[in-house]
């Protein structure tokens, strides 16, 4: 009789790396996509001298580059019960007002678009960084 013996400790350990590897790829893969493609569109709002704005509901657009700079997958992922977190920031001081609009100005979401458009994507860099 042979017998088979599984930690069950290093199986859960190998799990969580491998979430954990493709949540940090997928994350990643979200923030070039948030910087490429979202964050570089162009708008088709009013224009301000050289600056054509975004209409509201559309992401905001480019002009000097303070938001794309500023946004980042954050390299801190953490345990949160069952689940492995971790987030893209916009850490531009107007990512707020942008992405949710204020009295003064429409909303100009862009944060959840690459999650809205790119899933096929999305999918497959977590999944190569669950492989890793």
């Amino acid at each position: 009789m042979a017998k088979v013996t599984l930690d069950l400790g290093a199986i859960d350990a190998m799990s969580d790396r491998a979430a954990e590897g493709g949540l940090r790829q997928a994350l990643g893969e979200y923030e070039r996509i948030l910087k490429t493609d979202v964050l570089n569109r162009a708008g088709t709002g009013k224009q301000y001298g050289k600056h054509q704005a975004s209409a509201p509901g559309e992401p905001p657009a480019r002009d000097l580059g303070n938001l794309v700079a500023n946004t980042n997958a954050d390299p801190n992922i953490r345990e949160d019960g069952n689940d492995v977190v971790g987030q893209v920031v916009a850490n531009s001081e107007y990512a707020r007002p942008l992405h949710e609009g204020t009295e003064r100005i429409a909303a100009r979401p862009f944060m959840d678009l690459p999650a809205k458009e790119n899933q096929r994507e999305l999918t497959e860099a977590f999944i190569a960084g669950a492989k890793s």
